[in-house]
Parts: C-alpha cells; structure tokens; sequence
C-alpha cells in the first residue's frame, strides 16, 4: 500500500470532519427550525453525505493508486510517436512518390528517344533500301543494255555473214555464168603472181 505524506493524511481527516460537522450541524438546524419530526428526512441527508464523501474518499484513493497521470502521459507518448511515425510514412511515401514520378518522366523521355530513333532508323533503312532498289535497277538496265548491244552485234555478224556469203554464192553463180577460159587463165596468173611476190 503507498503511504501518503501527513499533509494529505491532514487533508483527508479534515475533510472527513468537515462532512461530518455539516451533517451533525444540519441536523441541529432542522430540528430548532420547526415543530415537526424531520428526522427521516435529516437522516436521509445523513446518509447522502456520508455517500459523497466516502465516493470523494473512494476517488482520491484509487485515483492515487492508479497512475492515471502516467498513463496520460504514456498514452500522448504513445500518440505522439505514432504521430512521428505516421509523419516518417509519409516523408516516405511521398520521396517514393517523388521518385516513381522522377522515373516516369525520365522513362517518358526515354520512350520519346526511342520511338524517335526507330523512326529514324526507319527512315535511313527505307532510304538505303531505295537507293540499293536504284542502284540494282540501274544494274539491271545496263546489263540489258550491254546484252541487247551484244545481241545486235552478234545479229549483226551473223547477218553480215550470211550477206557475205549470198553474195559469194551469188558472185560464183554469176563467175560460173560469165567467165571463160581466157578469164580463168588471166586470174590463175594473177594469183600466181601475187604468190611470187609474197615469197
């Protein structure tokens, strides 16, 4: 049991006495104030008294007992620091969020890069295969080109041949027709000729 220092041992004793002395004087009171019997009424009062004050006395001493001052303070303690934490969460959540946004900003800036970069890669590889389309067609053209050339040239040799030699029939037809003797002498010594010449 917690021991109480003699001034509030003091306090309660005369606060007891008090009680006490208002009832009995209360009492006194209304018994010289009139004629008729009160005394139900008085010890009605008497025991609404001692009431209150053993509920005063009953109070103070669990109120003593219990550490309602301590657990006040634990509990704003308590709130207090959950408070903080709450407080801490949030500073938290919201560099967290701050974060989240920083990256989604930076990842929208890298998105944007990229679309840009495969749009240009798309450009340059559309352009490259135009100019190697170009640059194949052109091929395409000269070696028709130089194959059409060959074949009229080579049309044009076989035609030339063929002339050469119909007109080689047509000069021997004609030779066969009109030449002599005396004719065929005249060229055999213009050969042999041109023989002895060359040797």
């Amino acid at each position: 049991m917690e021991s109480y220092p003699k001034s509030r041992k003091r306090l309660i004793f005369s606060l007891g006495c008090f009680v006490s002395a208002s009832v009995v004087l209360s009492s006194f009171a209304s018994a010289a104030g009139g004629g008729a019997d009160r005394s139900g009424d008085l010890l009605d009062l008497l025991y609404r008294f001692i009431n209150f004050g053993l509920l005063v006395i009953i109070l103070f001493i669990v109120l003593r007992k219990v550490p309602l001052k301590e657990y006040f303070s634990s509990r704003i303690e308590g709130i207090k620091k959950e408070l903080e934490d709450l407080k801490n969460q949030r500073e938290v959540a919201e560099r967290k969020a701050q974060e989240l946004e920083g990256k989604l900003k930076a990842f929208e800036g890298e998105r944007k890069e990229i679309l840009a970069q495969y749009k240009a890669d798309g450009l340059a590889e559309k352009e490259r295969i135009l100019a190697e389309a170009r640059d194949r067609a052109k091929q395409l053209l000269q070696q028709a080109e130089v194959s059409s050339q060959h074949e009229m040239q080579t049309a044009k040799e076989k035609l030339k041949a063929e002339v050469v030699a119909l007109a080689a029939q047509r000069a021997e037809e004609i030779n066969a027709r009109e030449m002599t003797d005396k004719d065929q002498d005249r060229l055999v010594n213009e050969f042999i000729g041109k023989l002895g010449k060359t040797h």
